[in-house]
């Protein structure tokens, strides 16, 4: 996918998660995480696409690839976003 796919891809999924909330009795908390998880994942690629000129298509290795790239806090940042999803 390129670095405008994935803008788009962002606010595909963003318009989902806001079908889903407010989910005050908590029927829809797996998808509103995911949902919320796959926001940066993909604004994050093009983020380092425009910037970088490289990206992942995938979160794997997401974290490691930004610091390689010396994005030290923004995969600090994503780091706590995927602890938050783990522990949903």
């Amino acid at each position: 996918m390129n670095a405008e796919g994935h803008k788009k891809k962002a606010k595909e999924i963003k318009r989902s998660l806001e079908k889903l909330l407010p989910d005050t009795e908590g029927k829809h908390v797996v998808a509103i995480v995911e949902l919320t998880y796959g926001i940066p994942q993909h604004l994050i690629s093009y983020g380092m696409e425009k910037k970088h000129g490289r990206h992942l298509n995938t979160h794997v290795g997401l974290c490691k690839e930004l610091r390689n790239l010396e994005e030290d806090k923004m995969a600090e940042i994503f780091e706590t976003i995927d602890t938050f999803r783990h522990r949903r």
